[in-house]
């Protein structure tokens, strides 16, 4: 599917955002190291952009930066992605049952619209686009919870997570659907404003989504 063309307002979110495009379509792989001078001229740019973008990804836990070697992509290991998840569902239960007290009509309204966004994707198989919906689901109960601590780190998690399911090898078909309906069943605990319920669906979501990245086949983790 070809990219759709986009505008920045700095040469590093470029740098950033092709990045990350590699990294999602998995053609740059674990372990593999990212030198600033090939960057820079594979994407026509100096080394200033290319260094702040890979700070940035680094920040989100997706590289590493060694000393006297430069960036590499991580290699997770079974427990960094248990240790992921871990932290990420206590932090979410807590962003669901505080997005609750906080939410209205119009906050339903945009995370039933990112669960159909959700639904488009899957039905194209663009798994990108999937992942940015996917993720934007989380993210509006973060900030809707009221907490910008919180919302912060859940952020981080949920993007150590998602380069985590990059590394599953094995299609994501399966994966993605059983998250959409897990997200239908968190939606619906919000919108009846049933904390209990939200947590619990929440919980069981985060469970359901380790558990299937570290049975995919062929993985990396």
């Amino acid at each position: 599917m070809e990219r759709e063309e986009k505008l920045y307002t700095t040469s590093a979110d470029y740098v950033y955002d092709e990045l990350l495009h590699r990294i999602l379509t998995r053609q740059i792989k674990p372990g593999e190291r990212l030198a600033e001078v090939d960057v820079a001229v594979s994407l026509g740019v100096s080394r200033t952009p290319v260094r702040e973008a890979l700070r940035r990804l680094a920040s989100q836990g997706l590289l590493e930066i060694v000393p006297n070697i430069g960036a590499r992509l991580v290699s997770p290991t079974r427990k960094d992605v248990e240790d992921a998840f871990a932290v990420r569902g206590a932090l979410e239960s807590i962003a669901v049952k505080l997005a609750i007290e906080n939410i209205d009509a119009t906050d339903l309204d945009e995370l039933e619209d990112a669960i159909k966004r959700e639904e488009r994707a899957l039905q194209r198989e663009d798994f990108e686009e999937y992942l940015e919906v996917n993720e934007d689901f989380h993210r509006i109960i973060a900030q809707l919870s009221g907490n910008r601590v919180l919302e912060d780190f859940i952020k981080n998690c949920i993007a150590r997570i998602s380069i985590y399911t990059v590394f599953c090898k094995s299609s994501i078909n399966e994966v993605a659907r059983m998250s959409l309906s897990e997200h239908k069943k968190i939606f619906d605990s919000i919108k009846e404003k049933d904390i209990a319920c939200a947590e619990r669906a929440m919980e069981e979501h985060m469970i359901n989504t380790l558990n299937s990245l570290l049975s995919c086949g062929e993985k990396t983790v």
